[in-house]
């Protein structure tokens, strides 16, 4: 089912907008369909009893698996509250196609042979809206781009260094955060290759996409951007800091932004702005709209006794029973609050347990020896900055490729504690054992 995986993860960075049908309910797309799909063949494997269909139990894979697929019952409960029922459908299928791409990761990558070439896959997908990206900058054309929201001061064409690419997602932020994922793809490639050459195409690629992230404007991702590679750099040159010298980092690092708020008048009045006490709502600053929507979100967890509004309904509430004003902004624009007013207290606890167990996993990986070691401590990096990057966007329920990113980790976990428990199962040839422990020297 190897192909079948390459065309499933190449899909998803095609969007919702290449090669897609429109519906009522949502866009049809190839990636969609073969995520559906996915679950047919599945449902006939374990049917025939496939002997590689098989659960690891004790893996943090499998841990994290079983917390979707909970996490996807109790969305797909909250429909008997839900007051847009409409809205819940489409939360609820973007949810099943994005859970459908994670558990066909999960049983259909067997070898970390499969695993690097999903991730060659991944890369050269990436590098394509890599590429669009720099076109959209260089030639001021955009293919899907609502221009009056973009250009919305009308410099794109008389001032270059204005303009933001944005390729076939909603907005600059959610392109910006695909490209925080490109970078530990970049990264992974890079441990695995063996040849100078590739490895400075690598680094060269890495450096292209942490200038689109600077050139969308997107604050959040650029100041993870800037975190991961710094926490990359402190392993490549093999810097090793005892906690008292981390503290004493942490604490001069606290001292020079109470300096710079207290230097810097233009500062202090940014952060002060976002603090909302009252006054004309048209006045709001971006920022404050965002903390207000955040507050409202709130509120709508306690009016729902934490049981969360419905998937996909956080919009309505927003619409029709909003406490501070947001000018007529109605998404969550934060992750972790979305699952939380969407689902509930148990859904988020259950998925803030996951999300930390797969970094504990990865953490322990890390501390081995080898390119997978390496891997480990790369993924582990791009997890910790998503807790962060995963507050830009929207909506990211509707962006698929995370769906699939967060299989192909779940994958690389599965895989690396199926090699240990199964080192000496017959289905492992010589040459194929052989081959992995290379991956591990």
């Amino acid at each position: 089912m190897f192909g079948y995986l390459l065309l499933l993860v190449m899909s998803v960075f095609l969007g919702s907008q290449i090669l897609a049908i429109p519906t009522p309910i949502a866009q049809i797309t190839i990636y969609r369909v073969l995520a559906i799909g996915s679950l047919i063949v599945l449902a006939l494997q374990i049917f025939w009893k496939h002997s590689e269909i098989k659960l690891l139990a004790k893996s943090h894979a499998t841990r994290m698996l079983w917390v979707y697929l909970v996490w996807w019952l109790i969305g797909t409960i909250t429909g008997l509250w839900a007051e847009n029922i409409s809205s819940w459908i489409q939360a609820t299928f973007l949810m099943t196609v994005g859970i459908s791409s994670i558990v066909a990761l999960y049983f259909w990558t067997q070898r970390i042979q499969d695993w690097v070439r999903l991730i060659q896959a991944s890369w050269f997908m990436m590098t394509l809206l890599v590429i669009w990206g720099y076109l959209e900058i260089l030639t001021n054309h955009y293919l899907f781009a609502d221009l009056e929201l973009l250009d919305k001061y009308g410099t794109f064409a008389s001032q270059p260094w204005t303009r933001i690419p944005i390729t076939t997602f909603a907005n600059q932020n959610d392109y910006a955060t695909m490209l925080l994922a490109y970078l530990a793809v970049c990264m992974i490639l890079y441990t695995f290759s063996r040849k100078l050459s590739f490895r400075l195409m690598y680094l060269v690629h890495y450096l292209l996409a942490a200038f689109l992230i600077f050139q969308s404007g997107s604050r959040m991702s650029l100041l993870c951007m800037l975190i991961f590679t710094v926490y990359l750099s402190i392993v490549s040159l093999k810097i090793d800091f005892t906690l008292k010298q981390f503290w004493w980092m942490v604490s001069i690092a606290g001292l020079a932004m109470a300096l710079l708020l207290f230097l810097l008048p233009s500062i202090r009045e940014k952060i002060f702005s976002i603090i909302y006490f009252g006054g004309p709502a048209k006045a709001l600053s971006g920022d404050t709209k965002r903390l207000n929507i955040w507050r409202n979100g709130l509120l709508f967890l306690v009016e729902t006794f934490g049981l969360g509004v419905g998937s996909g309904n956080v919009e309505h509430w927003a619409e029709v029973r909003g406490f501070w004003p947001t000018n007529i902004i109605t998404n969550m624009h934060n992750w972790w609050l979305e699952i939380l007013v969407s689902n509930g207290i148990v859904a988020f606890l259950l998925y803030v347990w996951g999300y930390y167990s797969l970094m504990l996993r990865l953490k322990k990986i890390s501390l081995a020896n080898g390119q997978l070691a390496q891997v480990a401590y790369i993924l582990l990096g791009f997890l910790f900055i998503f807790i962060f990057a995963s507050i830009t966007s929207a909506n990211n329920m509707l962006i698929e490729w995370h769906w699939v990113f967060f299989g192909l980790i779940i994958a690389f976990i599965k895989v690396i504690d199926q090699s240990y428990y199964l080192v000496g199962n017959l289905r492992y040839t010589e040459e194929e054992r052989n081959e992995f422990s290379n991956y591990c020297k």
